[in-house]
């Protein structure tokens, strides 16, 4: 992720949860209308799962540094 080396854990876990927060509004409206045939829908889809693994791996460096 960009900025590894001078964010905190927990700015990381914000920047990614406002990233899917962003991506869950756009996508939304396609995922309730049935349509993700859509090249743009398949787009979000995998930004959205890109953020959530980078939320994972957050919380996860948040947990081990906390463990210290």
């Amino acid at each position: 992720m960009a900025g590894a080396k001078f964010l905190k854990p927990t700015s990381k876990i914000v920047l990614c949860l406002l990233g899917m927060l962003i991506m869950a509004y756009f996508l939304y409206p396609d995922l309730a209308a049935g349509t993700l045939s859509d090249r743009m829908t398949i787009l979000r889809i995998a930004v959205f799962l890109g953020f959530t693994y980078l939320l994972v791996q957050s919380v996860r460096e948040r947990t081990k540094s906390s463990d210290r």
